[in-house]
């Protein structure tokens, strides 16, 4: 029987913790133009949604108080990447981490596989436009 092989574009991250040990697999495509529609909305609502807890901190009076809205922010942070990425996936990303860092180095490390399957698309039909 004859096959036929479908690349979807699908690539496999190594999630690593901070001690170097696998926490892992994170799977996803970049060449998805939906998935790449999705991120692009969810860092324009991370960016939205940071100025508004920004403004929520300082109406807090208490220490706890700014620990309960930091953890709230973590929890609705990890939902929005379940929501993109699928779920369970800010497991795979974080662990049991509570900190607002991790999510700016989670986009600073995918973004630059979006901006190459760009470039990579872009380039291969610019080239079979010249052909």
């Amino acid at each position: 029987m004859e096959s036929l092989q479908i690349r979807t574009g699908e690539l496999s991250v190594r999630i690593l913790d901070d001690a170097g040990n696998e926490r892992g697999i994170f799977k996803f495509n970049p060449t998805d133009v939906n998935l790449a529609k999705s991120v692009i909305e969810l860092q324009a609502e991370l960016e939205i949604q940071q100025k508004q807890f920004e403004d929520r901190v300082k109406e807090c009076e208490t220490d706890q108080e700014k620990i309960t809205l930091m953890s709230d922010v973590v929890t609705y942070y990890r939902g929005l990447i379940d929501k993109c990425f699928g779920e369970g996936s800010s497991q795979i990303l974080f662990g049991d981490a509570v900190s607002l860092t991790m999510f700016s180095d989670f986009f600073d490390g995918i973004v630059p596989y979006f901006e190459k399957a760009r470039k990579d698309v872009k380039a291969k039909y610019t080239k079979a436009k010249r052909q």
